[in-house]
């Protein structure tokens, strides 16, 4: 029987108090920005901002920027908000959006939908008949991108993009389409590349999204953005057919003109006028967007170009000019307001600022690197920002500020190559303006105080929004990339410079007075050492005098020769005295030069319609005599080679091709001996090629290498016999002749049969001409492969030697203690190396400058 309630005990009643849980707090937002970056501690973060003030969020906006922008993707449900319209401050805070591929732009998908709004969907096409470009087969063809991307275009909301597909030379040209990048939609077709054979590298929508533009085989078409109807298409190019120059009812079959003509577009803020250049053309004009009616062209003569830029009203228009030069003009009457020289080998884009009061040049630039004279030689991406000062009358000035060298991108992105002429964009935002480039070996992008925000070592092609809130950049995959996501936080200073090269820096720039110009301002008072690269160099003992050919002006053909002194104390500071050394009629081609011992006077080897050796004064600059060898027929193989007698008192001149050999007495230039090897002594159905010469201390020997079959070495006296040589085994090709001081040996240099850098030292006299000599072998691992532009002096440390390699870099060596002194980090096409004649200076030149490297003295 179960217990009564009497039965069981007593329990004091306790009253209960509420029961509560326990709420962990909100993570905060400082720590987990604090902490290493993740996917998962950013996705925490995006949903903490959201929630956040605005002032809270700008404090936390420095350490945000310190993640890689690339760890900080923009979620869906903030890209939702952006596309429409809706953007908040905590947008700022994403680096970076993934759209899709270029697969993707073929069938028109995307890899995330975020929107399913069809309210907004373009009307049905009309058809191939209706449409001068439009695609057979209506919407549901798909695009062909298998070739990559040429150009991309994208308006402020970034909900499509325009897309321009690299042509299929031997099938068709490339497509250009709308695709939409938040839904899967059908294809908006703007051009059909099966109908053409071209492929367009800009196109560009307006800032209204209204108007879509390219260029197709030498027209410039404009569509409606939203539908692809065709609105306009102008000719730049006269047409038998049109009454002048204008719209044009040309055969768009015809495909004459403009395949290879780079063309270039600017609109303007308000969306209503298009600035348009050409890169080959010389065309320059300023179009109404919407009809395409031509309100400026200017006139042909007047050197203007591409690319192009317009101001927010469309009233001012800046384009390039030849020799670096940008022009600023009025849009109404084509009155040209300002011209300024920007100091950039080339100009790839502008960007005017809305206002009128700005303009951003951006291309490449060589010089000014100090850390960098003398060992490298590609232009590295440059700009320079000007600010346009009105004038009374209605004139302006275009102030140049300092120029800006980005870093922290790849060594082998060359600011002057194609790729970067077509990839170059430029965009003025209210937070300045960007710029962006790309060329085969990398792609960057920077800001107005040249400041690098994102680089790839891949090439790209990109193009900033219409608003330049972002970059969207393709390669395989489709990229968005936030400009104020990319910022760099407050404080931050920039990255330390390369490493500074050997030696001292002797140059880095040319006075611009050499090709007549002035300076911009203190900062860029210089020409580039050369718009080409630097090969043919020389300097005389302790670099009192430095000789190289150079290229002043990137669009002529001209090479002179430029004369660089410097005071005989070294003083270490002193400014460089340059010249121009005299040019030689009929004789434009530099091939070799040489300072004599005393460093007195330079000459010159010099090739076009006339053979020449030309001695020169370095006090003065003048030329003291011009030696005219026989005329013979142009050999685009053939070289010239110089060398002094230790004593100065004689010159020896070799010619490769025609193989002739002449010495000339340097107080009167007149010749004491010229022969040539003799045509049966050759086993080679190209005939005998002399290498090199060289003369001893007193000039009374002759020595030159021959190289047909084999490679072999001659000694004369001038004047006289033969003088038995022995034979140097396993000589492959000769880069160097030198003359003991006692005249009693050779050294000869060059390159075994098996590729090996090599040193030969000879002995003269009775009995030598039955010898044989191995080499000495220099540097084991560099490859030595018909490279005939090396040096030899024997110094009183002995033989130096710098050895070409076939690899892109190069050897200074040492003879006497068998060490390598230096090693050339560039080749014989990429910049000159010029050894004194006494063994103990060393001094490379490129595009960037000139650096004296560090020797051990005697």
């Amino acid at each position: 029987m179960p217990p009564s309630d009497h039965d069981l005990p007593h329990i004091p009643h306790i009253p209960r108090t509420p029961r509560t849980e326990s709420v962990p707090a909100p993570p905060d937002p400082r720590e987990l920005l604090s902490a290493r970056p993740s996917e998962a501690g950013w996705w925490e973060i995006c949903a903490l901002l959201e929630r956040l003030a605005p002032g809270e969020l700008r404090a936390l906006r420095p350490l945000a920027l310190r993640w890689p922008a690339a760890q900080r993707p923009m979620p869906d449900r903030w890209w939702a908000q952006w596309i429409a319209g809706d953007i908040r401050p905590h947008h700022a805070f994403a680096g970076t959006r993934a759209l899709g591929r270029l697969d993707h732009v073929e069938t028109g998908t995307v890899p995330r939908p975020v929107a399913e709004d069809w309210a907004d969907e373009p009307g049905e096409q009309r058809s191939a008949d209706e449409l001068l470009d439009g695609p057979d087969g209506g919407e549901s063809r798909a695009a062909y991108f298998y070739n990559g991307a040429s150009a991309v275009a994208a308006p402020s909301g970034l909900g499509w993009l325009a897309v321009a597909a690299a042509a299929e030379w031997h099938h068709n040209g490339g497509d250009i389409v709308r695709w939409e990048t938040t839904r899967d939609a059908p294809l908006v077709w703007y051009l059909d590349g099966a109908r053409h054979h071209d492929e367009s590298y800009e196109v560009a929508v307006s800032p209204d999204d209204e108007v879509l533009v390219a260029a197709v085989e030498g027209s410039w078409i404009g569509w409606s953005a939203r539908t692809g109807e065709r609105l306009w298409r102008v000719s730049p190019h006269p047409d038998p057919t049109a009454d002048g120059w204008g719209a044009s009812a040309a055969d768009p079959a015809d495909t004459s003109v403009g395949m290879d003509d780079l063309v270039r577009f600017g609109f303007s803020a308000d969306g209503r006028r298009l600035a348009v250049g050409t890169g080959s053309s010389d065309v320059v004009a300023v179009l109404a967007s919407a009809t395409g009616e031509v309100l400026l062209r200017v006139p042909e003569g007047e050197d203007a170009f591409g690319p192009v830029a317009l101001d927010g009203t469309g009233e001012l228009v800046a384009h390039t000019g030849h020799a670096g030069r940008v022009v600023l003009r009025r849009v109404a009457d084509g009155r040209v307001l300002a011209v300024a020289d920007t100091g950039l080998s080339s100009i790839a884009a502008l960007a005017l600022a809305p206002g009128g009061d700005g303009l951003f040049v951006v291309g490449g630039a060589v010089g000014g690197v100090p850390e960098r004279a003398g060992l490298a030689t590609a232009a590295r991406p440059a700009a320079r920002l000007f600010t346009v000062e009105r004038r009374a009358g209605g004139g302006a000035t275009l102030a140049g500020q300092r120029l800006l060298r980005p870093g922290g991108f790849t060594e082998g992105l060359d600011a002057d190559s194609p790729s970067a002429a077509i990839t170059a964009r430029a965009c003025w935002t209210p937070s300045g303006p960007f710029a962006f480039l790309g060329a085969d070996f990398g792609s960057l992008l920077f800001d107005g105080a040249g400041r690098t925000l994102w680089a790839d070592p891949a090439a790209a092609i990109g193009g900033f929004t219409a608003d330049g809130r972002a970059l969207v950049v393709v390669q395989e995959d489709i990229d968005v990339w936030f400009l104020a996501g990319l910022a760099r936080p407050d404080g931050e200073t920039e990255p330390a410079g390369e490493d500074p090269g050997p030696g001292r820096v002797l140059l880095t720039g040319l006075p611009p007075a050499l090709a007549g110009g002035a300076p911009l301002d203190p900062d860029a008072r210089e020409l580039p050492c050369s718009h080409w690269s630097v090969r043919v160099a020389a300097v005389a003992d302790g670099a009192r005098a430095l000789a190289f050919c150079t290229k002043l002006d990137r669009d002529s053909v001209g090479r002179p020769q430029v004369l660089c002194r410097w005071p005989s104390d070294g003083a270490p500071d002193a400014p460089v005295d340059a010249l121009l050394l005299p040019g030689v009629e009929g004789a434009a081609y530099l091939s070799d030069l040489a300072f004599s011992p005393r460093g007195d006077v330079v000459a010159r080897g010099l090739l076009g319609e006339e053979t020449v050796l030309a001695l020169d004064e370095v006090a003065t600059g003048l030329t003291r005599w011009v030696f005219t060898l026989p005329t013979l027929p142009w050999d685009e193989e053939e070289r010239l080679r110089l060398a002094f007698s230790a004593d100065g008192s004689r010159l020896v001149l070799a010619a490769h091709v025609t193989g002739r050999v002449v010495v000339v007495d340097v107080a009167s230039g007149k010749p004491v001996l010229s022969l040539a090897e003799s045509p049966r002594d050759t086993v080679s159905w190209r005939g005998a090629r002399v290498d090199l010469a060289a003369l001893d201390a007193a000039g009374e020997r002759l020595a030159f290498g021959v190289r047909d079959a084999l490679s072999r070495v001659i000694v004369r006296e001038v004047g006289g016999p033969a003088v038995p040589v022995p034979v140097p085994a396993g000589l492959r090709q000769i880069t160097g002749l030198a003359f003991s001081p006692d005249g009693e040996r050779l050294a000869v240099a060059g390159a075994t049969h098996r590729g090996h850098a090599g040193l030969w030292l000879l002995p003269l006299g009775e009995g030598a001409g039955d010898a044989t000599v191995t080499p000495t072998t220099a540097v084991r691992d560099l490859p030595m492969h018909d490279q005939p532009d090396g040096q030899l002096v024997w110094s009183t440390a002995g033989p130096r030697v710098y050895f070409p390699g076939s690899h892109g870099w190069g050897v200074l060596w040492d003879a006497g203690t068998g060490r390598t002194l230096a090693e050339i980090p560039f080749g014989c096409a990429d910049g000159g190396v010029a050894l004194s004649p006494d063994g103990h200076t060393l001094v490379t030149v490129t595009q960037f400058g000139a650096r004296r490297w560090p020797l051990p003295t005697p």
